[in-house]
């Protein structure tokens, strides 16, 4: 802590700099002050041709406490690239060192003060990426050893993104591994891993991603319209909602260098929709219907007298079953002595006697009714005694 304060002063007596000073320099060629390093040999024995005068009040401070400054302005921004220097310092006699720069090794003699100026001087240039050791802003100290390393230009391309890269590594994979490339399995690299780097060479990466998309699309749904005879007529009442379906696609999509060379279908699946039912109402409050006529008269001689005989195939029926009006063919309700016939067989009108039934008139017809078929027909409050079977009639 005291060396720090003791150097601080040091600095401020060194350059005495004050804000208005500032300002007055800004436009005008900033002042230097020089201070002069001796060298281990001066310091034993004189100073040469090329020292100079310390500047006032030098001699005030010990050497140790002059070289921590020194050391402290080569690494400040007085001793900026992009800056006029404030601090200009200087040794007595030139030191020689010795530089060992990517394998080759050259011994040179430097008035520099630190290491990076010594090397400039010299014609060593330093980039990013190259490593000095010691450091640039070290002080350059007698028959010192300096490590230079120069970092090898290369161009890196991944997925045809170019970039500028100086790399210390000594094959590919380190280059890719500086850079923060990470390599998936299917993902390729020219030249490869294990090659060996050369200055400026092209190193291209082609990153392979199989990757999976999913799309999915709407399915809508119908309307369906129903007629319900329990409905007011022209009423419309929604029964059931309608709700969209979806039709989903699931790829498999491989990318190169991010674009797209083919895409695979893997797997679809269907909701079907919920069809929307409307029912509109049909139904109309019916006119009363007029009474059916009666039943014909049928004369019942004592004894039938047959005109002709018939095998025919006799069923029964009533109103309800019939799913009719309950009106026959020729305007009578449905009663016991009522026979539906093929009227190309036997005419409307044509009396009959049917064993096991009785006299009936031939007065109604039926969808069914064709050829030697005769229906029996029944009050609904008449006895069913009929069974269906083949039967002789007696046609009177």
């Amino acid at each position: 802590m005291a060396l720090a304060l003791a150097t601080s002063s040091l600095i401020a007596v060194i350059i005495p700099i004050t804000r208005t000073q500032a300002k007055q320099h800004a436009s005008a060629q900033p002042a230097s002050a020089v201070m002069n390093l001796p060298s281990r040999a001066g310091a034993e024995g004189g100073t040469t041709a090329e020292s100079v005068r310390p500047p006032l009040g030098s001699g005030l401070f010990p050497q140790p406490l002059l070289s921590a400054a020194a050391r402290l302005a080569a690494g400040s921004p007085f001793a900026s690239p992009g800056t006029q220097p404030a601090l200009i310092m200087t040794r007595e006699r030139a030191v020689s060192f010795t530089v060992h720069e990517d394998g080759y090794s050259a011994t040179y003699s430097s008035m520099q003060t630190t290491v990076g100026q010594a090397l400039a001087s010299e014609g060593v240039h330093i980039q990013d990426g190259d490593f000095v050791s010691p450091a640039g802003n070290e002080i350059l100290s007698p028959g010192a050893h300096v490590y230079v390393s120069h970092a090898v230009p290369v161009n890196l391309v991944v997925a045809g993104e170019v970039q500028k890269v100086r790399t210390h590594g000594r094959t590919v994979g380190d280059v890719l591994a500086q850079a923060g490339v990470s390599l998936q399995s299917e993902d390729y690299v020219a030249p490869s891993a294990s090659s060996s780097v050369r200055a400026d060479m092209a190193i291209s990466v082609t990153t392979v991603r199989d990757m999976t998309e999913v799309s999915e699309e709407p399915v809508e749904y119908a309307s369906i319209i129903r007629y319900d005879a329990e409905i007011a007529n022209g009423q419309r009442v929604v029964t059931q909602w309608g709700e969209n379906g979806s039709y989903r696609k699931e790829y498999r999509v491989r990318l190169i260098n991010g674009r797209e060379i083919w895409r695979e279908l893997v797997n679809e699946e269907i909701v079907p929709p919920t069809d929307e039912v409307v029912s509109v109402g049909t139904h109309v409050n019916p006119a009363a219907a007029p009474a059916p006529a009666p039943a014909p008269a049928v004369d019942v001689p004592a004894q039938p007298g047959c005109s002709g005989s018939m095998h025919v195939y006799a069923t029964w029926y009533t109103a309800a079953s019939a799913a009719g009006s309950g009106v026959t063919k020729t305007g009578t309700g449905v009663y016991r002595g009522i026979v539906a016939v093929d009227p190309r067989v036997i005419p409307l009108g044509t009396r009959m006697y049917i064993p096991g039934y009785g006299y009936g008139i031939a007065a109604d017809t039926g969808g069914d009714i064709v050829g030697n078929h005769i229906d029996l027909g029944y009050a609904a409050d008449d006895l069913k005694d009929w069974r269906t079977r083949w039967v002789d009639i007696c046609i009177l």
